[in-house]
């Protein structure tokens, strides 16, 4: 009987289906299979584990045994988002199996797939060839095709997500769930607890099961950071290249490499190694040598991640990405120096937003509650017949609108936030009244005396709409080229701008729309609380006139009417916090949150508004019972967010 043979290519095929995949790490994945998209900085290069070494560790950590649990707490920019797409992609062509990406929103989870996931799958041919696009035909065994939210492939699928879904969370059992942006996610989801726990849930069916946590981090105590903390902690260690000490990189300890630089200048920014008697040379490493030291340690057996404590949880490992081990793009220390100097001048939100997305740390708010009769010491002369000292050179208002009155307050600007208030008085009447619009053009068209004989005017004004808002309206819309502007408070945006796009509302029959600017009233009262707590003049302080009958005990009491408290969800994980009223009145904080608005709405230059102040003669004396005009024609205003100048300065 006659043997039947197989087919040569048929043999082949078996053959190559039942060899198994060679043994690669997602780096040397990535290095041999990965194309960057067109669309990114690589132009369509191919990925290069070399240079981003600092990443190597992180994508290899999925092989390390017994690892159930990897976070990333991450700085901004740094090439994570790619490595996870390596994760991503490595599972997809080479270790097949069902996995989970999350994001914070199920919007965000559709922008991401058609985007970045797209561009991958497009972009790596390794990837086209396996991820069914489309439904195939009957005729063909009909396999189901792959969709925004769930790509298929031969052994798995990738199935995408938003944790503030329920559905996200169901049905599926997955061996690798990845968590993008965690300390965006929301507290809870529906019913069921902390997203972070359910996303663990889903791979629990596995032996092997994985799950991923990356995330720049918000608050101290925040989801990301929390898990970091119970992990084992490992940093980026780098060998100095004068004494050979490993050590990982800090911004300012000095008991490891810190950034270091002379006076106010960023170009001499260098790393400097720990001192003696930290067991380091003190040697000055500027930025090539910096990049030396992270091209060098990425090379090593351990790929320069090592764990500085023991885990808490079984099988969480965690890594902390700070800039300064970044070789990407324009990261060098000058640049940081540069950003960090900024931020110092512009105010607590500007270095919080530098300590999350540039150190990848947790923002720590120092601001306890104040104590007003502490305050009141504070009260200082600003000189004989001076309503203004010399330091401040721009006015802004808040007006806060009560049932039976204005209340308003006039602050006085000077460099990084320095600000001194300048006007404190109670507008009374009903704010419904057409009439009352009178003596409040009034208080806002006083001029105040300066320290330097000049006469200055309010620049810009921000009324609150949470009471009579139509009235409101109809003030703004008459005399919104004086600058002043309607804004509505909203808690819960903390991270948000102070001072977000406004909306356009109509009033009345009017045609013109209101420009209503909503106010982020969770971080403005963070700022003024930090500049409270401050203990000498500088950045951020706030001074108080002794001169003043309304600055009082009342004043102040106002003023520290609220203190901030940590909410925390199920899961002891802190998610956001709140401002907790302590008495009935608080309208001094509230006059001082809209001022810093306003003053975030003029965006001026202070410098040059101090030059344009020192070299302009002095405004003769207004005649004594002039009354300001009530026709809506003003002095040319700038549009919100215009840094204010000298010009804008003479015309106010």
């Amino acid at each position: 009987m006659t043997k039947r043979r197989l087919p040569r290519g048929l043999v082949a095929d078996w053959a190559i289906a039942a060899t198994p995949p060679p043994a690669l790490t997602v780096s040397q994945w990535a290095d041999r299979t990965r194309l960057l998209p067109e669309s990114s900085g690589a132009r369509g290069a191919k990925w290069r584990t070399d240079a981003v070494p600092y990443l190597r560790g992180i994508m290899d950590a999925v092989h390390e045994p017994g690892v159930q649990k990897i976070v990333v707490m991450k700085c901004h920019q740094v090439g994570c988002s790619e490595a996870l797409h390596n994760v991503v992609g490595y599972f997809i062509e080479h270790d097949p199996c069902p996995m989970l990406f999350v994001h914070p929103t199920a919007g965000v989870a559709v922008e991401w797939s058609k985007e970045r996931l797209a561009d991958m799958i497009r972009s790596t041919p390794a990837l086209a060839s396996v991820v069914r696009e489309k439904r195939m035909p009957r005729s063909a065994g009909g396999e189901d095709g792959s969709t925004l939210e769930l790509k298929m492939f031969p052994g798995g699928f990738l199935a995408l997500g938003g944790a503030n879904t329920p559905n996200t969370f169901a049905r599926r059992a997955v061996r690798v769930a990845i968590g993008d942006d965690v300390d965006r996610f929301p507290a809870v989801v529906g019913e069921e607890g902390d997203p972070a726990d359910l996303l663990h849930n889903r791979t629990t069916s596995f032996y092997d099961g994985l799950s991923i946590y990356v995330s720049t981090p918000t608050i101290k105590g925040s989801r990301i950071d929390t898990l970091y903390q119970r992990s084992d902690q490992r940093r980026f260690f780098v060998a100095c290249l004068a004494c050979g000490r490993e050590d990982w990189v800090t911004w300012g300890d000095a008991a490891h490499f810190r950034v270091t630089f002379d006076a106010r200048d960023p170009e001499t920014a260098r790393l400097e190694c720990a001192s003696l008697e930290h067991g380091g040379c003190g040697a000055h490493l500027y930025e090539p040598e910096r990049r030396q030291m992270i091209l060098e340690a990425g090379r090593s057996p351990d790929a320069g991640w090592r764990p500085t404590t023991v885990a808490r949880d079984r099988g969480l490992i965690g890594f902390h990405v700070p800039a300064m081990v970044s070789t990407l793009g324009s990261v060098t220390l000058p640049t940081l120096v540069e950003k960090w100097l900024s931020a110092r001048e512009r105010g607590k939100e500007s270095l919080r937003v530098f300590v999350n997305t540039a150190l990848g740390e947790g923002w720590e708010d120092r601001t306890a509650r104040m104590d007003s009769h502490a305050l009141i010491a504070r009260r200082e002369d600003y000189g004989e017949g001076i309503e203004v000292p010399a330091a401040a050179v721009v006015l802004t208002a808040g007006v806060d609108v009560q049932s039976n009155r204005f209340e308003l307050s006039v602050f006085g600007w000077g460099p990084a936030s320095e600000r001194w208030l300048v006007d404190h008085r109670v507008v009374p009447g009903d704010p419904k009244l057409p009439e009352m619009r009178v003596p409040l053009l009034e208080a806002l068209s006083r001029k105040y005396q300066h320290a330097s004989g000049h006469q200055l005017p309010i620049m810009a004004t921000c009324i609150d709409t949470g009471y009579a808002a139509e009235e409101m309206y109809d003030f703004v819309l008459a005399y919104q080229a004086r600058r002043i502007y309607a804004t509505k408070g909203f808690a819960g945006k903390s991270g948000e701008p102070i001072v977000g796009k406004a909306a356009e509302k109509r009033t009345g029959r009017s045609i013109r729309p209101v420009r209503l600017y909503p106010l982020n009233v969770d971080d403005a009262k963070g700022d003024v609380m930090a500049g409270l707590s401050l203990a000498a003049p500088g950045p951020g302080y706030l001074h108080f006139p002794s001169h003043l009958e309304t600055v009082h005990e009342e004043y102040f009491a106002q003023l520290c009417a609220e203190h901030r408290v940590t909410r925390y969800n199920a899961s002891s994980v802190a998610t956001h916090f709140v401002w907790v009223l302590d008495r009935d009145r608080n309208e001094a904080l509230d006059c001082a949150v809209l001022a810093l608005a306003a003053f975030k709405l003029l965006n001026p230059n202070v410098r040059q508004m101090a030059e344009a102040l020192a070299v302009m003669p002095p405004a003769p004396p207004a005649s004594p019972g002039s009354q300001p005009s009530l026709s809506p024609a003003a002095p040319v205003a700038s549009s919100p967010g215009r840094r204010v100048g000298r010009s804008a300065y003479l015309g106010g």
